[in-house]
């Protein structure tokens, strides 16, 4: 009878323990995911403000995005 509730003591001490590891490691990754919708929101207001008070910059910017929608078209026609 002691060899049972030791086996279900320690089975149980176990389970616990997985799901207390299991919580820890996915608390981390949404902190992670935390900080980086912070610091994307940041970066983007600060875009943001800078497109508008700067017509040089809002110039760089669009060219900056259109060659890099050209190098996406390129890597998907090199792709097919």
């Amino acid at each position: 009878m002691k060899g049972c509730n030791l086996i279900y003591f320690t089975h149980t001490f176990f389970c616990v323990w997985r799901f207390y590891k299991m919580y820890k490691q996915t608390m981390g990754f949404v902190r992670g995911i935390g900080t980086g919708l912070v610091a994307g929101m940041a970066l983007a207001t600060v875009g943001n403000q800078m497109m508008k008070n700067n017509r040089g910059f809002r110039k760089r910017a669009n060219k900056t995005l259109h060659t890099v929608g050209e190098l996406m078209d390129s890597m998907q026609y090199l792709f097919k």
